[in-house]
């Protein structure tokens, strides 16, 4: 017997699925894109439980980037320099995937270039290494010359020295997503938003999904994309949330500066909208407690950002803070990125550590060859 699923629904809305995709944010969305590339018969439904993909896709800061100086740098004294520059790689084709898909100008994407600020004595332990690096770049990305010194643009005040990057952009995340979802939908793909899984049930010849409304969902196969949020699903990950606050001031007159800024290795960065700066970050002022995937306020962070904003980028008076968030991104001992298979019909592509714009594309495509290989 059916329990609580009326006829209607059942025979509105039941079918068994090619693929089903948990998470709608950008990476799910890529993957459902990728394989009705491929095989645009396959009957794939993809799955949310916000109304909106709140975790970071609609809730980052836009930046289409790959890495700042400090961070690569950073990274390679930890990780390697081999798997580092793989990873600032695997960003860049990313990157260079997600321009096929998208219309620049709905959204937004200008490239107004990177920076990276200092003070004298950080810019002198990074000046040494900058032949070097550039180096690198050139191998992975194919670009000579990626990052080069220069003044600090007007306007920014408190730091001594800064490095441009002329390849990085800035994007409307938002509009980014309206236009996978409306280019996965015109493919033929299907959305349920508003729908928990709770448990992820593989058996011989399927999967179900199990969910609070007892809606019955079956699959050939699975594929989690819910990033920070995996580890609900399937625990044995190496992941975990990291929760990033994010502020955007009203409007400011005479605004002077264009572009995405780091500094503090990625920690703290900033960028205009239009007249307006979005600041975020400062997640190192407090590791213990942002160690999340529970939106909410910590007055530490807002703290310290405030005072970034109003030391370095304006004054209290004409940057009023209008909007305020916080979003969650996955993290784990590793930077590398987990796409993996679980089983023969189970899939995941997460722990993207605040690069999801830049990695996404290429790891639904990853898992599109993946799944489909299977």
């Amino acid at each position: 017997m059916k329990q609580d699923y009326s006829i209607w629904e059942y025979e509105a809305y039941h079918t068994h699925w090619d693929i089903c995709i948990i998470g709608s944010g950008i990476s799910g969305l890529s993957t459902g894109i990728s394989i009705l590339e491929r095989q645009p018969d396959t009957k794939i439904l993809v799955i949310d439980r916000w109304y909106v993909p709140l975790g970071a896709s609609t809730r980052n800061a836009g930046f289409a980037c790959f890495g700042s100086p400090s961070e690569i740098l950073d990274d390679i004294n930890s990780m390697g320099e081999s798997e580092s520059l793989t990873l600032v790689k695997k960003r860049w084709q990313g990157l260079q995937k997600l321009q096929t898909r998208i219309n620049a100008t709905r959204s937004q994407f200008e490239v107004h270039g990177g920076y990276e600020l200092y003070h004298s004595e950080e810019f002198e332990k990074i000046a040494t290494s900058l032949p070097h690096l550039n180096k690198l770049l050139a191998e992975a990305i194919g670009h000579q010359q990626v990052f080069t010194p220069c003044k600090v643009p007007e306007g920014i005040h408190g730091f001594s020295h800064a490095i441009l990057n002329p390849f990085e952009a800035q994007l409307h995340p938002g509009f980014l997503m309206e236009h996978l979802r409306f280019m996965y939908l015109n493919l033929g793909g299907k959305i349920w938003t508003g729908l928990d899984i709770e448990l992820i049930e593989e058996k011989n010849n399927s999967v179900s999904l199990i969910n609070k409304l007892s809606i019955p969902i079956v699959a050939d196969k699975v594929v989690v994309t819910t990033n920070a949020f995996a580890k609900q699903l399937l625990p044995e990950l190496d992941v975990h949330g990291a929760r990033n606050h994010v502020l955007v001031t009203k409007p400011i007159q005479g605004l002077s500066w264009k572009g995405c800024f780091h500094y503090d290795k990625g920690f703290y960065y900033f960028r205009n909208i239009g007249n307006r700066i979005l600041l975020g970050g400062a997640r190192n002022q407090d590791f213990k407690n942002e160690e999340t995937d529970q939106f909410g306020v910590n007055p530490l962070i807002l703290d310290s950002l405030k005072d970034f904003l109003y030391s370095h980028l304006t004054n209290e008076k004409m940057g009023e803070i209008e909007y305020q968030w916080s979003g969650i991104i996955a993290i784990g001992k590793m930077k590398v990125p987990i796409v993996t298979a679980v089983s023969a019909r189970v899939f995941v592509g997460v722990r993207l550590s605040g690069m999801g714009i830049a990695l996404s594309s290429l790891i639904g495509e990853e898992l599109a060859e993946m799944v489909l290989q299977q």
